[in-house]
């Protein structure tokens, strides 16, 4: 029985050593206080063993005056520091005052830690005067003497302190780091989303250093106990745990406090009811309650076998169990208006200065400064383009972020190369604008005549895109300069670009769509035609809405030319590309003037469609057409007709492309958008519908037929049969399956054998 509890009681003060070594490394205040509540939670459970200890002592007549008074005043110390901080921010996350939680976080720093950290062990050390059977002596963590350890923590340093911009952030903790956009959660149901958010973060940075640790043993049992924990938390905050009023764990889940606040809990209550939620859950908790918020008391459970408990767990399981409930909550936030900023949480802020203030610190090493006021960027300085420009093309979403905004600063602030006047005519006279070329899109203009390869190519015109709200002209004008001596199989994608931009009035513009339309290539006159109805649609629909109704050009005699020299089939895909537009999200600020043309294109794109549509006599198809044009689902009216046709047709190329390429835009919603992966799926590009199907999948965590059409299309991509086999384990572990959907599984796995 000592020996047990002595050797949980080492385990213990071990593990605060590693985890207390692991802050003194790392800068990042608040990372370092998310890895040390571990101390303080092992501090607790260390005072239980230590306590535990006592009566084995005095049955064994030893005089253990010292060890109780020590532990004890351990104990007090703990109370008054520590104790509030370790049951509401880290063994669970749970409600009290905003400012007091601010405070007690604030609180846990590198002396008062590492107080706790040495008097563990040497309350530990002390027991040796005892002569205890079992004892062995204490000596330090070898991982403390690891260089390479070192070196992981710092590449990971110079990785998160590369991160100088300022984010959106809603978590409870938020207003604590440094540049941060914080918001206050002051109402029951804000205050349980920003516990939410704050887990997930918690989760995400101790996951991503397990990654980096997977090698070390007991750094990855800490991490992995960590992550557990705060798993259960994260449930326990998203849906309300039956536990009796007075427990101290009795709290509303945000499931509750959404209906108390007048709102539907659906998103949630259908997660829970058609997913294993309580099973996987228990699994999760029974490793939390033994080795992960405590370390079990009972003598009867070895350490070696609760080591051994928490090894076999497979936390790759555990994590997509997190994954589908984190799905449920980010699903719910973007369903309930009051909400919808908690599914923003973490994006960048573009455009807005880094905070000068500092965090408090964990380590107060009397060295901080105030940070200087940032550099304005060289926005004229050719090298900075170039370096900028490859930051774009070949790096990670951060390095993309910090071109694209180096890029913004250069189109708006660079030096004047050109000046090009644009008159535009009315039928009273004219007006002449004046836009400037500058530095900028010069050097975009002689790198796209440089050579590039297809792919750095297509990288320079989403760099374009990303940036045309603020200087639709002078953007255009690079493109259509490239565009005159372009290679013809770049023009669409010239032409696509052009038609997202919109630049009127802009008569090289006009000049160079109306040549495309005549193009060899039915792809580009097609991209030609769409970037003219969509610059129309956005400059004519804008002086509607600001001139009360009064027209400009006229939409019918716009569309007509458009349609009178195109076949049959080239003007149905047309006419379903206008009518996707109009109901798209892109231009929804801008159609409110054409419904009634938009009605009409409805019931045009009917007709049309019955003079391709191969029927039954019940009439199926045209009720199926009917409802997808209702819904505006046109890449589904594209998919309906194409089935009809054989792999061979020109016409099921042509319409599977427009769906694939985007000329046919995909509504809103999720119908729409499972249609476009099937279009995918129908030309074998099976990577692209995986990536559209499991975007589907991850927005409707409680969806089990996406879910399994998932695994299905998994099952027919080459090289995916293990990725396959798992996933169809994972449905099975994770989902409460009909027979039919079972079949369904049992299907895929026998086509899995048959290829072998």
């Amino acid at each position: 029985m000592i020996s047990a509890r002595l050797e949980k009681l080492k385990y213990i003060a071990e593990e605060m050593q590693i985890v207390f070594y692991l802050t003194t490394f790392l800068n990042d205040q608040f990372i370092t206080r998310t890895l040390a509540r571990h101390i303080l939670i092992r501090a607790e459970n260390f005072i239980e063993h230590a306590r535990g200890l006592r009566r084995p002592l005095i049955d064994a007549r030893c005089n253990i005056r010292n060890f109780h008074k020590t532990k004890e005043n351990y104990a007090s110390a703990f109370d008054e520091y520590f104790k509030l901080a370790r049951h509401r921010l880290g063994a669970h996350v749970q409600d009290f005052d905003f400012g007091k939680r601010i405070e007690i976080w604030n609180d846990i720093e590198i002396v008062k830690v590492g107080w706790f950290v040495e008097g563990a062990q040497e309350i530990y050390r002390g027991l040796a005067s005892i002569s205890l059977p079992g004892y062995i002596e204490y000596t330090e963590p070898p991982e403390l003497a690891d260089q390479a350890i070192l070196e992981i923590l710092s590449q990971y340093q110079r990785a998160i302190g590369s991160r100088n911009w300022v984010e959106m952030a809603t978590d409870s903790l938020a207003i604590t780091r440094n540049n941060t956009s914080a918001i206050l959660n002051t109402t029951p149901v804000h205050e349980r989303a920003g516990q939410l958010a704050l887990i997930r973060r918690w989760i995400a940075i101790q996951n991503d250093l397990l990654d980096k640790f997977t090698t070390y043993r007991r750094i990855s049992r800490i991490l992995k106990a960590r992550i557990i924990t705060d798993i259960v938390s994260f449930c326990d905050c998203l849906v309300t745990r039956p536990t009796p009023i007075c427990a101290l764990q009795n709290m509303d889940g945000l499931d509750k406090l959404i209906v108390a606040s007048g709102e539907s809990s659906s998103a949630i209550d259908d997660f829970v009811a058609a997913t294993n939620f309580h099973g996987e859950l228990q699994a999760l908790r029974c490793i939390r309650d033994k080795i992960g918020a405590h370390v079990e008391i009972s003598e009867t459970d070895a350490l070696s076998d609760l080591l051994t408990e928490l090894d076999n767990y497979d936390l790759r399981e555990g994590l997509d169990f997190y994954e589908r409930v984190n799905a449920a909550f980010a699903k719910t936030c973007r369903g309930i208006f009051f909400l919808r900023v908690y599914a923003a949480d973490g994006q960048r802020l573009y455009g807005v200065s880094s905070s000068r203030v500092s965090a408090v610190e964990y380590a107060d090493t009397n060295d901080a400064f105030p940070s200087a006021p940032p550099m304005p960027p060289p926005i004229n300085d050719g090298t900075a383009y170039w370096t900028n420009l490859r930051r774009w093309l070949d790096g990670d979403d951060a390095q993309k972020g910090d071109a694209r905004q180096f890029f913004w600063y250069a189109f708006a602030g660079s030096q004047v190369t050109e000046s090009i006047y644009e008159i535009e005519r009315f039928s009273s006279g004219q007006s002449i604008m004046k836009h400037e070329f500058r530095k900028a899109h010069q050097f975009l203009s002689s790198t796209l005549s440089d050579g590039l390869s297809d792919n750095d190519f297509q990288g320079v015109v989403e760099l374009i895109l990303s940036c045309r709200s603020g200087w639709p002209y002078p953007l255009s004008e690079v493109l259509i300069r490239y565009g005159r001596e372009a290679p013809i199989n770049r023009q669409w994608l010239i032409c696509y670009a052009l038609g997202e931009i919109g630049s009127a009035p802009h008569a090289a513009a006009r000049e160079f769509l109306q040549s495309c339309t005549h193009s060899p290539l039915w792809l580009i006159r097609l991209e030609a035609v769409l970037a003219e109805f969509k610059t129309f649609v956005k400059t004519e629909g804008c002086f509607r809405i600001n001139h009360k109704g009064e027209t400009k050009d006229c939409y019918d005699v716009l569309v007509d030319s458009m349609l009178a020299p195109m076949s049959r089939p080239e003007r149905l895909i047309c006419l379903l590309a206008f009518a996707s537009l109009l109901s798209g999200p892109s231009f929804e600020a801008f159609v409110l003037p054409f419904q009634s043309h938009y009605s009409r294109l409805q019931i045009n794109i009917e007709v049309e469609c019955s003079h391709f549509l191969k029927d039954d006599d019940n009439k199926s198809k045209e009720s199926k057409l009917k409802k997808l044009i209702q819904t505006h689902d046109y890449v589904g009216v594209c998919l309906l007709l194409a089935l009809d046709y054989d792999d061979q047709d020109p016409l099921r190329a042509a319409l599977l492309d427009s769906c694939c390429n985007g000329s046919v835009v995909t509504a809103n919603h999720d119908q729409a958008t499972r249609h476009l992966a099937m279009s995918f799926l129908l030309k074998k590009d099976y990577c692209t519908a995986l990536d559209i199907v499991q975007g589907i999948a991850s927005r409707n965590p409680e969806l089990v037929e996406i879910q399994i059409l998932t695994a299905e299309i998994l099952g027919d991509t080459p090289g995916a049969k293990e990725e396959a086999l798992y996933k169809i384990k994972s449905i099975r572990r994770a989902y409460r399956l009909t027979h039919d959907f079972e079949m369904r599984l049992n299907a895929i796995e026998k086509e899995i054998g048959r290829r072998g």
